[in-house]
């Protein structure tokens, strides 16, 4: 089966695959299970962080209508005159636009390290043994900036398999693809793409395959655009069925076998500013006592404390406490929550 069918194929037969936590509600999940947690985390309790009735008691008293609410704390002032695009180009092409996420500097680092993958592949096989790696090419920047668009352009003009896109049959033919790479030449430099070199290699980090890569696009977000007022923070699933021991499995989402990130996003552009990948027990994520897993996460992810922003979020994150620290902080923040009483 190819990739895309692997991608594709979703019925409602398939067993959950081993390692998976089966989440029913999606209203109930919470991205570091008490089975899972560790460390600084143990003391988030099995609610994630959610506020308990005494909690909200003691923070709110008794709760009454009104036409005007004035939340208590200092005033949230924001300036929006530094929000925006950072040092614009003045007439950009899509290609400058792109290399200021992935810079040269990072495209070369991938350079290096899959000319070194591959000779460490053409090492471990026998001599005369014919295939793509015996012809194998160094690559360069240039070409690793043409294969990285070819595969957002394979985004876009959907294909079965891989081959389909060289394909010469009349009916199914795309022959830009044929333009930009034989089809060896792609399949090779798809075989020894690597981010990091093996040997020096964290292995404790589940993300170490792909941990320069995130470094430098986490920064390059906030490095290319400052956000407005109104910040949001959320879940987003990314399909995956692969292997994987940190992968998802939530049965009401459309792609219900995924890769989870926590994502924090500019509200008026859709902008995203970061990202967090999902690991378990080891995700990347700073411990705030008193806030627990969910409000860490607000904290971890919002380098723009104190300065005048709006924070959205769903009722997993919505808590008294962390409203209250985000309020003293000059930062506002407006949650739905659940019913609880």
């Amino acid at each position: 089966m190819s990739e895309y069918e692997s991608q594709e194929s979703d019925c409602d037969s398939e067993e959950l695959p081993p390692n998976l936590v089966a989440i029913e509600n999606p209203e109930s999940e919470v991205p570091l299970s008490t089975d899972e947690v560790a460390g600084p985390f143990e003391d988030a309790g099995g609610d994630g962080g959610r506020p308990t009735v005494d909690e909200v008691q003691e923070f709110c008293g008794s709760w009454k209508a009104t036409s005007h609410f004035i939340p208590p704390g200092p005033a949230v002032c924001f300036d929006e005159s530094q929000s925006g695009v950072q040092r614009p180009l003045p007439f950009p092409t899509e290609a400058e636009c792109f290399k200021l996420f992935l810079t040269e500097e990072l495209v070369g680092n991938i350079v290096e390290e899959t000319n070194r993958y591959a000779l460490e592949l053409q090492e471990k096989r026998e001599p005369g043994v014919r295939g793509n790696l015996a012809k194998w090419v160094t690559t360069t920047i240039s070409e690793m900036y043409t294969f990285l668009v070819t595969f957002l352009l394979m985004g876009i003009v959907k294909k079965n398999s891989l081959r389909e896109y060289w394909s010469t049959d009349p009916m199914f033919a795309t022959p830009f693809f044929a333009t930009l790479f034989s089809q060896d030449r792609f399949l090779a430099l798809l075989r020894c793409l690597h981010f990091v070199n093996n040997a020096s290699a964290i292995l404790s980090d589940p993300l170490h395959k792909i941990r320069n890569v995130l470094i430098s696009l986490t920064s390059a977000f906030g490095r290319v655009f400052v956000p407005y007022k109104d910040l949001c923070i959320d879940e987003s699933m990314m399909l995956w069925k692969g292997r994987l021991a940190f992968r998802q499995y939530i049965r009401s989402k459309s792609h219900r076998f995924g890769v989870k990130f926590f994502v924090m996003c500019d509200v008026k552009t859709g902008f995203v500013q970061d990202i967090i990948v999902y690991t378990g027990s080891t995700t990347d994520i700073k411990h705030y006592e008193g806030l627990g897993v969910s409000g860490s996460v607000v904290m971890t992810m919002l380098a723009h404390l104190g300065k005048g922003h709006t924070l959205y979020v769903d009722n997993w994150y919505s808590s008294p406490t962390l409203f209250q620290h985000l309020l003293s902080n000059s930062t506002g923040a407006c949650g739905t929550v659940k019913f609880m009483f």
